[in-house]
């Protein structure tokens, strides 16, 4: 499951920023939010149990990344030192909407398809 998560990190990231280069967005914000939708997407799926609860678990750790690698952001980050470069909170908060989306498609997710306890075999008579 980490390796799922990982992988899904980085292939989105290239995919996030190939998209924000396509649309001219800036690409703080652009990346964060997809890569943040796919990892608490990606943390689900590859969840073998309790994929709610793990789903919630990547949310929570990838927002203290995301706080870490992401504040503080200036905007425009292109000018140097100067009037120009204002803080700004535009991306971590993108990024925290990338994952609560990640986390409501998860839910719903569970909720339509739930897990799979369709296969109760019959028990073994006599068996030691």
């Amino acid at each position: 499951m980490v390796v799922v998560v990982i992988a899904s990190f980085v292939v989105v990231g290239f995919v996030g920023a190939f998209v924000a280069e396509v649309l001219g967005l800036w690409f703080v914000p652009s990346i964060g939010f997809i890569a943040a939708f796919a990892v608490v997407l990606a943390t689900y799926l590859s969840a073998p149990m309790r994929k709610l609860t793990s789903a919630l678990v990547a949310m929570l750790v990838g927002a203290v990344v995301a706080w870490l690698l992401v504040q503080p952001s200036y905007f425009p980050a292109s000018y140097g030192e100067g009037l120009a470069y204002e803080p700004t909170y535009l991306p971590i908060v993108v990024t925290y909407a990338g994952g609560l989306l990640g986390l409501l498609v998860s839910a719903l997710l569970y909720r339509w398809v739930g897990p799979n306890n369709s296969f109760k075999p019959t028990p073994l008579r006599g068996a030691a």
